[in-house]
């Protein structure tokens, strides 16, 4: 989203200045005037300004934890019979998040001009995805928003769970493993040096794995610097890869296609599809629009493309379940809960079902993978380290035997 910067004017007369994202001037004026600041200046940023305030955290992203926070605040609000504007002030008041603050500014504005919330927050979508914004205009035209909130609440309660417990999983491997690397280039530049001094003064021929361990060493030392720098060019082009759509639908791919991690990011986006799926039927969205919203929430490409394919031979008058039944990457358990149902009228009450069953499936699997990588990883990383340690205290042994 653009970031423009501004100069205001508040009621005594004070120039403020800053910086805020937005989807044009237009909006920036509609978000001061509720603030009521008077606008004087308003420019979008440079490329310097932009940077600098992104790093300082001035109009920093909103966190899902703002918005479910804004949320749960919302519907106890509307379930108290307090006003949609007067909700949105008050809540505004108290937000800790100064981008978040100022979002709901501009939409209790465009409300009080007459906008829907829905329509308000659609030039928002980088802090309210298409699930929110679709169940809350459900909610405006059914006249029953508070309920709808409840249910965006679990939603996003559920997913937070999901989200925490994956990245959980994720975590530990990769801060042990680093942790692991880095104790291992320390004794390689300041330890085995230490060691090499010792035996050198010995004058004795020494065992070919201390030699290879003394040579790598040596290596390390010569060409750090090359090494950390071709490691950081490393990551920043795979980085900047994986941002391109053909880097994400090959990550994607790769990742489903790996043992182990490939069952669990599969039954990690079965369960986010059935349990997105299940919130919006509920709600009362349309089936195609249902699956258009799932595409954008299961958070793998491959997965995507499938519902791609789901969606137009559902619109072509074709059942979910028979659509579902001939793609391999949804479980035959996920097909048979939709066809039942599809027959009985209560498919939002299967899906639930099934996003329970593999959220709980997921909970054991991260569980026991967690359980599984742990000692894999120890033994690896203290084999690598007794391995140098062993060559380097070898010859000294052998002294010792003498």
């Amino acid at each position: 989203m653009p970031q423009f910067t501004y100069v205001a004017v508040n009621k005594e007369g004070q120039k403020i200045k800053g910086t805020v994202d937005s989807p044009n001037e237009g909006e920036v004026r509609i978000m001061l005037r509720s603030q009521q600041l008077r606008p004087i200046r308003i420019s979008k940023a440079s490329a310097l300004e932009f940077d600098l305030a992104k790093i300082g955290g001035f109009g920093g992203k909103v966190k899902r934890a703002d918005v479910l926070l804004f949320t749960r605040q919302l519907s106890v609000l509307l379930s108290a019979g307090i006003p949609l504007v007067q909700g949105l002030d008050i809540i505004s008041g108290q937000a800790s998040n100064n981008e978040l603050k100022q979002i709901l500014g501009a939409l209790r504005e465009k409300i009080s001009g007459g906008s829907f919330l829905w329509q308000a927050m659609g030039a928002y979508k980088d802090t309210f995805p298409d699930i929110f914004i679709n169940m809350v205009k459900a909610g405006e035209s059914s006249g029953s928003l508070d309920t709808i909130l409840k249910r965006l609440i679990k939603y996003l309660d559920d997913a937070e769970k999901l989200k925490k417990l994956v990245k959980g999983a994720m975590v530990y491997p990769i801060v042990v493993t680093a942790v692991g690397f880095i104790v291992l280039i320390v004794m390689m530049i300041f330890v085995i040096p230490k060691f090499e001094e010792l035996l050198k003064s010995q004058n004795q021929e020494l065992p070919g794995v201390t030699k290879f361990v003394i040579d790598a060493s040596h290596f390390f030392q010569k060409n750090l610097l090359f090494i950390v720098g071709g490691g950081v060019a490393v990551f920043y082009f795979f980085r900047s890869y994986l941002k391109t759509e053909e880097g994400k639908k090959f990550f994607d791919l790769i990742v489903l296609k790996a043992p182990l991690f490939g069952e669990l990011v599969l039954k990690v986006s079965v369960a986010r599809f059935a349990r997105t799926m299940q919130t919006l039927l509920a709600s009362g969205i349309n089936l195609l629009d249902a699956i258009d919203i799932c595409r954008t929430a299961v958070g793998n490409s491959t997965v995507e493309e499938n519902l791609v394919k789901v969606r137009a031979e559902v619109e072509n008058g074709k059942t979910l379940s028979s659509v579902m039944g001939r793609l391999p990457i949804f479980p035959s358990m996920v097909v048979q809960m939709v066809t039942v149902g599809e027959g009985t009228g209560n498919m939002d009450k299967m899906l639930e079902r099934v996003a329970d069953y593999y959220e709980e499936d997921v909970e054991n699997l991260v569980s026991g993978m967690t359980k599984m990588i742990e000692p894999l990883i120890l033994v690896f990383l203290g084999g690598m380290v007794g391995g140098m340690l062993i060559a380097m205290y070898l010859p000294i042994f052998t002294m010792a035997g003498n």
